[in-house]
């Protein structure tokens, strides 16, 4: 298989439109590591007590991330536009909610102004046509020097490898073009503190992590192909044969344990709402959670 650097593997970044995750029922037979979005959001300082609002929830994978850092004494609101992709809550302080969040917000007039200290998410703002304008209206539902944090796929500086890798290549310009006919910006990772600036929140800090192919909890480009196969076939981008042709082509090319193959830049940024310590210093709020 493709090597990993530095002993971290990072998340994959092409999966459904709007989904934080793959669909419950996928995550059986296809696994890849959380542990850098885990670290992206501890250090944003999502922590015990929190009550959070994820948008773009999908199959929950953040969603159990979240509920595990801010533990039975927090609370986590996931949305989905998606329904069928709700999974059961993995925990009693976890609720999922199906809510278009370009749409009408009605569904979130349950929770009173001000109800959370963190708006959360994991690839969703890159499907957004105005990422910023939707930022700015969820802003109702939080509280004074609220963190606001996301991670976002970037694809603008890879693919990235010492040597030609031609099914590598050609699978990393087929995902890129099958975004680009979806409507998804590749390049939401270097947008992340101008949009968070633009919906009006204090910007604190951005961090980068190269996602490296390979070492079986990352998705595999072989595996990632396959479960994309129907939307790189939508989108005219290939045919199906030619899918299943590349599939067994990545499978040979990825057989070398020594190669080194970057097919995405994982970034998050963080920010906060006005008021509070947070938003003027840039660093988590050091009052005591709920």
């Amino acid at each position: 298989m493709l090597g990993e650097v530095g002993g971290r593997v990072a998340c994959d970044s092409v999966v459904a439109p709007g989904s934080g995750g793959i669909p419950e029922s996928r995550q059986g037979s296809v696994k890849r590591d959380n542990s850098t979005t885990k670290r992206f959001l501890a250090e944003a300082g999502i922590c015990e007590g929190m009550h959070v609002l994820e948008i773009g929830c999908g199959g929950g994978e953040v969603t159990r991330l979240l509920a595990e850092l801010v533990g039975p004494s927090g609370r986590v609101v996931a949305l989905d536009r998606n329904e069928a992709a709700l999974p059961t809550p993995p925990a009693p302080n976890v609720q999922f909610l199906a809510v278009d969040i370009t749409g009408d917000l009605k569904s979130l007039e349950q929770f009173p102004r001000g109800s959370f200290q963190a708006l959360a998410g994991r690839r969703v703002l890159m499907y957004l046509a105005e990422p910023a304008e939707v930022l700015g209206r969820l802003s109702e539902w939080l509280e004074g020097g609220a963190l606001v944090v996301f991670e976002e796929a970037d694809s603008t500086l890879v693919p990235g490898r010492l040597a030609p890798l031609p099914a590598h290549d050609q699978a990393t310009e087929w995902f890129k073009s099958m975004l680009l006919a979806e409507g998804a910006n590749p390049s939401m990772g270097f947008h992340l503190p101008a949009t968070l600036a633009r919906a009006g929140f204090h910007f604190a800090k951005v961090r980068g992590e190269a996602v490296i192919q390979g070492q079986g909890s990352q998705f595999p480009l072989a595996d990632l192909l396959t479960m994309m196969k129907s939307r790189i076939v939508s989108a005219a981008i290939a045919t199906a044969a030619e899918v299943d042709s590349l599939v067994e082509r990545l499978r040979q090319e990825a057989s070398d344990p020594t190669r080194v193959f970057v097919s995405d830049i994982s970034f998050c940024a963080w920010a906060h709402t006005s008021g509070g310590t947070a938003a003027s210093t840039g660093e988590p709020d050091p009052r005591k959670r709920r």
